[in-house]
């Protein structure tokens, strides 16, 4: 339900502050692939999974967060929440005033390709490698789709904004992480996983859009009034995704 609360949100608000976005032309700003944006995903990903093997670094660092923090039990739902916030942020922040690097229609476009990818990656290694939860037995931890969700957002504003906001929602991104094991409803492999996994879908929802532009037709050396807003959903534990769409032509 809060993902669908989520895609109605943008829907609702794309089309007003489109009205409010300078149509005119504007630069073409590609985000070419390079192999260094493969490192911090690679290692952020790497040492993750190492922790589904037994007695290694951080199946020990995994360990000994879950039998030493939060002692007493204690849980704290901001994560359910913190998750949530980078990506409306990102795609709407631009309206604001505040310079971004790409427009409305592609900052959109990026964030439903990245968090779709994401989706689908997240879905599809819980129920395929199916890890044990620490507070339940459900075998659906690795890895964090909260986790993956907040990075998702937090390397998308990074792109768009730089790192003066993009800290911002890197601090969000890193504490929504970090309650999922303070909860105790993850181990540290699987938010590192999830933090590797939502920084390489946003870089890849920015790759893609030449193949959007082209599919779409979409030329930006001219004025041009069409607009594709789409907002992403999905659900883990219900193994259920979906794309809500609106193509708003003048």
């Amino acid at each position: 339900m809060k993902y669908l609360l989520l895609s109605l949100l943008l829907l609702v608000n794309a089309p007003m502050a489109y009205a409010q976005e300078d149509t005119i032309a504007v630069p073409v700003h590609e985000q070419v692939f390079k192999p260094k944006q493969l490192i911090a995903p690679a290692v952020l990903i790497g040492f993750g999974a190492w922790g589904l093997a037994d007695q290694s670094p951080t199946s020990w660092l995994a360990n000994k967060a879950y039998e030493d923090m939060n002692k007493k039990g204690r849980t704290c739902k901001a994560d359910e929440y913190f998750q949530y916030i980078p990506s409306p942020v990102h795609v709407l922040l631009g309206l604001t005033g505040i310079k971004s690097k790409h427009n409305l229609r592609d900052r959109v476009l990026a964030s439903a390709t990245a968090h779709l990818l994401m989706a689908g990656i997240t879905n599809a290694a819980k129920y395929g490698i199916k890890e044990q939860r620490p507070d339940t037995n459900k075998r659906n931890s690795f890895f964090s789709g909260h986790t993956a969700t907040a990075f998702t957002g937090a390397e998308l504003m990074r792109i768009d904004y730089g790192w003066g906001y993009g800290a911002a929602a890197y601090a969000l991104a890193t504490g929504t992480a970090f309650l999922r094991v303070y909860n105790k409803r993850h181990w540290v492999g699987d938010v590192l996983a999830g933090a590797g996994t939502g920084i390489l879908c946003a870089n890849a929802g920015y790759w893609m859009l030449p193949l959007w532009h082209r599919l779409f037709k979409i030329n930006q050396k001219k004025e041009s009034k069409r607009l594709i807003v789409a907002a992403p959903f999905y659900q883990s534990e219900d193994k259920a995704a979906g794309l809500s769409c609106s193509i708003l032509l003048e």
